[in-house]
């Protein structure tokens, strides 16, 4: 009987840290935090750093930093951005239509309908509308929307916006309930909120010591406005490698062919060897290669040419800082409903730790 009440006490211990776990990635993709507009997700960050790090501290454009210390002459920096793509209030009409611009990369196809968030003083939710389809010509139904030509729709007028706090220069989010079913989870943000959620486990699951590299956690500001924080973080920090762990697309999709697919959902951890922002340090590239071949982590490269990380930045810093990008593949990325699947979760995060593990003493 007592072995069996020690099973229960057991059981429950590990439902606690695994509810645990599952409910620091929910909180992370419920907050809202577009480019240049972190300071929620930042908060939350700071929070849990603090908890577990040597060191926490911020700099000049919103950057959090955690240290954990270990082998102070090696030092290795995983670094994931904050923000995700959203918009800003551009003009308010007279009758109160919002013509906004975006912020981040939007593809103007999958925005009619798409409900959103204004963040004002109180939060105002409305509807990217453009033309009735019942009154536009047959080449206006086939042609998609460009940004000019839609409007965000509240059902306020200009005095009730300007009461709730929403004028030019306020962000607006795209709304989203994360839901996951089994192994794969629905929601907006996980491009990157899943990288700051992977930052969050290794620091935390991770010792350091005399014989580790000391780690250096960075979650950076506006990746999606041109890796501006990463920028920042070139420029302010030394690390012998750095490892970006980030959100990528997966296209394994219907009418998508094989060799435009760059990443495919539910295989494992994806390696980059070469996007628009940068050629991966070969020696990286074929370091963490090998560590997931020795030790069973599914992994697979990223088809060469897509996309751009913090990475771009970072490899070029002061004499070149050897870099990397470890990601989660993510269908539908940049809009307010990605899938992701949770095993691509640990295979990124094994194939870190174990990298940590192995850090070499020359990349």
């Amino acid at each position: 009987m007592a072995r069996f009440g020690s099973l229960i006490k057991l059981c429950v211990i590990f439902a606690w840290v695994r509810s645990f776990m599952d409910a620091s990635l929910e909180r992370l993709l419920g907050l809202d935090g577009p480019s240049g507009f972190e300071d929620r997700v930042r908060s939350f960050l700071e929070v849990e750093f603090r908890r577990y790090a040597d060191r926490v501290y911020m700099d000049g454009v919103g950057n959090l930093y955690a240290e954990r210390l270990g082998d102070e002459k090696r030092r290795l920096m995983f670094c994931a951005h904050m923000d995700e793509v959203g918009f800003m209030v551009q003009h308010i009409t007279q009758t109160g239509f919002i013509r906004f611009t975006p912020l981040g990369g939007w593809d103007e196809r999958v925005l009619p309908g798409m409900e959103v968030k204004i963040l004002g003083k109180e939060e105002v939710y409305g509807v990217v509308a453009t033309k009735p389809p019942h009154i536009t010509s047959e080449a206006e139904r086939k042609k998609v929307m460009e940004f000019d030509e839609l409007y965000v729709d509240t059902g306020l007028n200009p005095k009730e916006l300007g009461e709730l706090g929403v004028e030019v220069g306020i962000p607006i989010v795209p709304t989203s309930t994360p839901r996951e079913r089994g192994n794969i989870v629905k929601s907006k943000a996980l491009d990157d909120r899943v990288g700051c959620y992977n930052l969050l486990r290794i620091l935390r699951q991770f010792q350091t010591g005399s014989d580790t590299p000391t780690l250096v956690f960075v979650a950076t500001t506006q990746e999606e406005v041109g890796t501006r924080g990463a920028h920042v973080v070139s420029n302010t920090q030394r690390a012998d490698v750095a490892l970006v762990l980030e959100a990528t697309v997966a296209a394994d999709t219907p009418n998508v062919p094989e060799d435009k697919c760059p990443s495919r959902m539910g295989v494992g951890a994806v390696l980059t060897v070469m996007d628009r922002s940068m050629i991966a340090n070969q020696n990286v590239f074929h370091t963490l290669k090998k560590l997931a071949e020795k030790h069973g982590v599914k992994h697979q490269i990223k088809k060469p040419g897509f996309g751009g990380t913090d990475a771009g930045p970072i490899h070029l810093a002061g004499s070149g800082i050897p870099s990397g990008v470890i990601s989660v593949p993510c269908r539908y990325i940049h809009t307010a409903n990605s899938y992701m699947d949770l095993s691509d979760i640990e295979e990124v995060l094994k194939l870190s730790e174990t990298f940590i593990q192995e850090f070499p003493e020359k990349p």
